[in-house]
């Protein structure tokens, strides 16, 4: 299940009547867990659903399936199946497309650590 604004970003284009950028832009990142699930993706590589179950904090499986199944529908991850003897094993990457975010999301992460040890200096001078 998607979020609302997703849902009307995606009725805007499916009517032909969107617009923005900027609200197409962030509809891709609507929900939780997205970033993180890109973050892991870029950082770690290759990964199982099992695997960001066990790293992604407080989330439900519906939750996890939910939104893996979004970025791939906005072709931002990839879904790969592969045989290990009689087992099948599936994993998600990060797409040709979703990899013209990595510097993006890489520079919100250095923007975000930034942020974090400037409010680190705030609070020691605000005592």
């Amino acid at each position: 299940m998607t979020d609302s604004f997703r849902n009307n970003v995606i009725n805007k284009l499916q009517n032909g009547d969107f617009d923005c950028t900027k609200e197409f832009t962030v509809s891709m990142f609507s929900g939780k867990h997205k970033l993180m699930i890109l973050w892991i993706l870029i950082q770690e590589g290759p990964q199982s659903f099992s695997y960001l179950m066990n790293n992604l904090k407080g989330i439900s499986k519906k939750v996890l399936s939910n939104q893996l199944n979004e970025l791939m529908d906005d072709h931002l991850i990839d879904k790969s199946e592969y045989m290990v003897g009689r087992v099948k094993h599936t994993q998600y990457s990060m797409s040709e497309i979703g990899n013209t975010l990595v510097p993006i999301i890489n520079s919100l992460n250095a923007w975000g650590e930034m942020r974090l040890n400037s409010v680190d200096i705030e609070k020691k001078f605000n005592r």
